[in-house]
């Protein structure tokens, strides 16, 4: 597959959940041993890095004697820096969809190696030249479930602006990405009118709950606000607020406008360790270690026959659960390649105005 990939539909999200069918047998083996080898994995940290830690990398050193070190949280502005450098500190890094079109528009990636990265057992519409998807994941309501006991609980992102309704500190992602369609939706938008985003209406929104709304920057920053109670309602990925479940926090989310997305592994331009990073990636896509990722924490995989190693009591969690993907839509990540950086900009200014 060259240039852009098409954007993943909620048919395709859909047809990942349900094919449960053998995929193809694992990749090239690992013949060359990777002893004295170091890379540096960078992804979004907390729970689902570990869990990528546990799932991935620590059978690709046991598997090559090579050995993998943690960094992150993953950061647009200082993946770019680093690509634009020619010689990157990460050689394996997963991001978002948006992050790889810009990079691959912008020529801040290296190709993906299908000699050595097995494509075939990947979901086609997860196949890029210069990544491979990693998990389908979405932007949820979350809300806290003893301040909103059962029948008095938020369903919809109208909720997260009614404070009469539903009172208490709000939170939402530093960033206009997910904020401006969820606002939208609120004011009336249906998810099939939503792009172009009127920006400037979504902002008039957020504005009416601004000062009660904490900001956060890290994906485990968001899951800790929950678990610490600092905020009753807000915006969360729907992993990070299982994962806070599974461990005893009193969280529950709402599937209704749910924005799906998908997290792509991707090697920054100039990697010195560019061979070995695809042999690492190619071990991230394999049906068994994804499956066990998503019983850690519930990113669902990419790889079809993973879906079978599953726990079922898992599927409500999943954005590819056939009900919740049928809630939801796909976010369009093209029209953020194109509008990303003047956005940023604008909401800069934004919070920085009464």
């Amino acid at each position: 597959m060259t240039g852009f990939p098409i954007r993943p539909t909620r048919r395709g999200l859909l047809g990942t959940a349900a094919a449960l069918g053998a995929g193809a047998p694992a990749g090239p083996a690992l013949a060359q041993s990777l002893r004295g080898t170091t890379l540096v994995f960078a992804s979004w940290g907390g729970a689902y890095q570990e869990a990528q830690k546990v799932c991935y990398c620590e059978p690709f050193a046991a598997e090559t004697g090579a050995r993998v070190v943690q960094d992150g949280p993953m950061n647009a502005a200082r993946f770019r820096t680093m690509a634009e450098s020619g010689a990157p500190d990460w050689d394996v890094v997963d991001v978002t969809i948006n992050t790889l079109f810009t990079g691959t528009h912008d020529g801040l990636l290296e190709k993906i190696d299908t000699s050595v990265v097995d494509t075939n057992r990947i979901a086609p519409q997860f196949v890029h030249e210069y990544g491979i998807g990693c998990i389908a994941w979405s932007y949820n309501l979350a809300y806290n479930t003893k301040t909103f006991p059962a029948g008095r609980r938020p369903t919809t992102w109208a909720d997260l602006f009614d404070t009469r309704k539903f009172p208490g500190k709000r939170t939402m992602l530093d960033q206009p990405t997910a904020n401006l369609e969820a606002a939208l939706m609120a004011d009336g938008v249906a998810p099939s009118d939503l792009y172009p985003l009127d920006v400037e209406r979504a902002l008039r929104k957020i504005d009416t709950i601004k000062t009660q709304t904490v900001f956060w920057t890290t994906n485990s920053q968001s899951q800790q606000l929950f678990v610490d109670e600092e905020v009753s309602v807000g915006i969360i990925l729907n992993g990070r607020a299982y994962d806070a479940s599974r461990k005893g926090a009193d969280i529950g989310i709402a599937w209704e406008g749910n924005i799906q997305s998908v997290d792509y592994l991707v090697v920054p331009k100039g990697s010195k360790n560019r061979a070995a990073a695809m042999k690492l990636i190619d071990v991230m896509t394999r049906a068994e270690n994804q499956a066990k990722l998503a019983g850690m924490i519930a990113y669902a995989p990419t790889n079809p026959a993973a879906f079978k190693d599953i726990d079922p009591a898992l599927a409500p969690w999943l954005s590819t659960s056939p009900e919740n993907t049928r809630k939801g839509f796909v976010i369009n990540a093209e029209w953020w390649r194109q509008n990303e950086r003047r956005l940023m900009e604008r909401w800069a200014a934004w919070k920085l105005a009464r």
